[in-house]
């Protein structure tokens, strides 16, 4: 009786058990009643497969091209789950915990559903396929195999019980949907959520890891590693650091965090330092230390959770977490640390007693995936899409948050909407799984009042003078008007930023008709493949480009100076974090203009930021000449306030129906909104992918990722294409799916090749979203 391949169903059951059992002991949390959750857990983990004791299963694994029955009848997860809630009911278990058992297990192949709904479709055509599975066990093999899986006592293993049991449940499921319908009213409580989250997870990630990983052999799941606490300590005895007044500024804002007293009643902390001081390592270093206070005084090792908004500014932390550990002495181990987001390469190496263990690629993608690591970089939608989800392959890492200590950097970019659902899911997670919170930013929102400060923030932001800003914000102007008003200074280095795209081609295309050498100009937007746009970042920072025009994917995080940054109106929020380009390092004096550009209909702003916002920015900033440096946390502070007094919490309050319900997947409705909604970041449209041959090496790439699609095997496809992601990547932009100017779909995708390059891309400004009126 097998459950895959050449492999024992009882073996598989009680190796998912162990492995989920472990997963739990290494957590300590107030979920629920210790025993119940440990005996919950294990259940659930014996149950979870059962349903695969019948002969169809047993028939499509052991042949599945010759199995000729309707697929239904090969399914297991729906008759485990079943069998578990019966079992359960004769244990005296109550309803929601054997209704959650059986959501979890029925789901544990796909994705979570209304629990509600999973009941509703309990009719007899469903009764029917389970009863031709019941009648379909050789119940002898099945006894003992569950005595080799730990469950050889119970009894239980007949003809006679199995369908007793299922005529039971469905006799039974009416009273459970009128259960499910009392509770979805009366509960305002987050933890039920929590709670299914957790079991779900633990679940599917010991059932994926043992069969994907100890069923080869080939890894402990057992052994933890330890980073030390003076970390970051270590590295920075080991800098040559200038001793100018601004690195003192950070010197002493990092002795102030590394002083701050750890109390591990409190959960929520905030770290709200200007651009430039050393947030990173100040927030690496305090998690450290809460690690080690936690590890002493709890005994459990938690993992730390560095969370940030881009996937440029996540490559530019991963470079720090490399060099800190390299700086220690530590080679590449991603037990240690690993940087995760749907770009990452599928690698995984480590350690295991004094061995080195190189991941094969099914190993490695479920370890990195699953965050099998003691520090994780990665991004606010891998966070985000894990807590707010129904996604199988989400979830899978749900559990590790458990005792976790999540960093939350450049906390002002998530978006409003979700505040206060953010706000109470995370006060759950605190008091349910024993989370510590801390969020970084130098624009922070305070929408979590009650977090500790690390800092004396007013100490640092009122003695810095690196920039002024000048809001010029009376009057909209054309692009034609600025660029004519500009008062230029050849010793002096600026940065453009403007709102949309069309508009910043725009304001170079007429800084090149007034005169402006092409030469002193770089031009960065989303419509220049990712390996360019990183070229010409690293070239700006080294001083090859005196003017840089950008959109906003240059604000935040991204480590680059300039003497003067004009930005287009928008949030306060987002012109604070331009002014983080200028002046950073506090060498001159900075200038920051901030106008407002219309393209003669309405202002660019409009199209992509909401009114409220840019009305509170208008009225904060009209009327003031000169802003300086020290004045941005009190300007920064009224803005937010300002904006949680008039922005709606309507979308949050239905999302969080929707959580208390468990309502996991559905449609929308006047008062709640399914978890399988929540989307971090809003589209802005359909958008199609274009790969672009920009050099030889892209065209390598191309003809190699083609190379892959004649491949048969669909498994060994997306090994090989995991293998060439990151590569392929690079040549990927995204441009709106209506756009004018359509390029060719090969093997479903935009691609533009080396041949009609020019017909497509424009070497400077990327992408031509409009034809030039070409003959084919």
């Amino acid at each position: 009786m097998y459950s895959h391949p050449h492999y024992l169903l009882s073996e598989h059951l009680r190796g998912v058990e162990q492995l989920s059992s472990l997963f739990l002991s290494e957590k300590s949390i107030r979920l629920a009643d210790p025993v119940l959750l440990g005996k919950m857990n294990r259940w659930i983990a014996l149950f979870h497969d059962l349903g695969k004791g019948h002969a169809f299963f047993q028939q499509y694994i052991q042949s599945p091209d010759a199995f000729q029955g309707p697929p239904a009848l090969k399914s297991h997860a729906l008759l485990s789950a079943v069998l578990l809630a019966m079992f359960l009911k004769e244990k005296g278990i109550d309803e929601f915990w054997r209704l959650l058992a059986f959501l979890v297990v029925k789901r544990h192949h796909g994705n979570l559903d209304d629990w509600l709904e999973e009941l509703k479709r309990m009719g007899e055509e469903t009764k029917a396929l389970l009863r031709r599975q019941v009648e379909a066990v050789d119940y002898a093999a099945l006894a003992e195999q569950m005595a080799l899986a730990g469950l050889g006592k119970e009894g239980i293993w007949t003809k006679e019980t199995w369908s007793a049991w299922l005529d039971e449940f469905f006799t039974e499921a009416r009273s459970l949907r009128r259960f499910i319908m009392s509770w979805n009213r009366e509960n305002k409580s987050l933890a039920p959520y929590v709670r299914v989250l957790f079991l779900f997870s633990l679940l599917i990630d010991a059932d994926k890891s043992e069969a994907g990983i100890v069923q080869k052999q080939s890894w402990s799941f057992s052994a933890r590693k330890e980073i030390p606490a003076d970390l970051i300590l270590r590295y920075k005895q080991r800098q040559s650091w200038e001793t100018t007044a601004l690195n003192q500024l950070r010197e002493r804002a990092f002795r102030e965090v590394d002083e701050t007293p750890i109390d591990l009643s409190q959960h929520f902390y905030r770290l709200n330092l200007p651009t430039g001081m050393g947030k990173t390592l100040a927030s690496l270093h305090f998690a450290l230390r809460l690690r080690e206070t936690i590890e002493r005084q709890q005994g459990i090792k938690p993992r730390i959770i560095y969370t940030l908004p881009f996937l440029s500014v996540i490559d530019q932390t991963a470079n720090v977490l490399k060099e800190i550990f390299s700086c220690n002495g530590v080679g590449e181990d991603h037990q240690l640390w690993l940087a995760h987001h749907h770009l990452a390469d599928i690698r995984y190496t480590t350690k295991q007693d004094d061995e080195r263990y190189d991941a094969d690629y099914e190993a490695a993608k479920l370890l990195i995936e699953g965050w099998h690591s003691e520090l994780i970089v990665t991004t606010f939608v891998q966070l985000f899409e894990t807590i707010f989800s129904n996604r199988n392959a989400s979830l899978r890492k749900f559990h590790r948050l458990a005792n976790s200590i999540i960093l939350i950097d450049e906390v002002q970019a998530v978006p409003h909407r979700y505040w206060l659902a953010i706000r109470q899911l995370f006060e759950a997670m605190a008091e349910e799984l024993g989370c510590y919170f801390l969020f970084s930013s130098a624009t922070d929102p305070k929408w979590f009042p009650e977090a500790i400060s690390l800092v004396n923030e007013q100490a640092y932001f009122q003695p810095l003078s690196r920039v002024a800003l000048y809001p010029d914000i009376d009057k909209p102007m054309t692009i034609e008007e600025f660029v004519r008003r500009i008062e230029w200074d050849e010793e002096k280095t600026y940065l453009f930023i403007l709102n949309t795209i069309e508009s910043a081609k725009t304001f170079y295309k007429t800084l090149l008709d007034e005169g402006i050498d092409e030469a002193e100009v770089a031009f960065l937007s989303t419509h220049i493949p990712p390996k360019e746009r990183l070229r010409r970042v690293k070239a700006a920072k080294n001083g090859e480009y005196r003017i840089v025009v950008s959109t906003q994917l240059i604000e935040a995080g991204v480590d680059i100076d300039f003497d003067v940054v004009y930005r287009d109106f928008a949030p306060l929020d987002s012109i604070q974090q331009a002014a983080g380009r200028c002046n950073r390092h506090g060498h001159r004096t900075g200038e920051v203009h901030v106008v407002r550009l219309t393209d003669n209909r309405r202002l660019y702003a409009s199209y992509i930021y909401d009114a409220i916002r840019l009305d509170i920015t208008q009225t904060l900033l009209k009327g003031n000449k000169e802003v300086h440096e020290g004045q941005f946390l009190r300007l920064i502070t009224s803005y937010f306030e300002t904006l949680a007094a008039r922005m709606s919490n309507a979308e949050s309050e239905r999302l969080l129906k929707g959580m208390m319900t468990l309502y996991f997947d559905g449609e929308e409705t006047i008062d709640r909104i399914p978890v399988s909604h929540f989307r971090l970041i809003e589209g802005d449209g359909e958008k199609m992918n274009v790969f672009i041959e920009l050099d030889e090496e892209a065209v390598d790439v191309f003809r190699e990722y083609e190379a892959i699609l004649r491949l048969h095997d669909r498994w060994e496809r997306r090994k090989r294409f995991a293998s060439l992601k990151s590569r392929f990547s690079q040549y990927v932009i995204a441009i709106p799916a209506k756009v004018d100017h359509q390029p060719p779909i090969v093997h479903g995708i935009g691609y533009v090749g080396r041949d009609s390059l020019n017909d497509f891309y424009d070497e400077k400004l990327g992408y031509r979203t409009k034809s030039e009126g070409l003959i084919w």
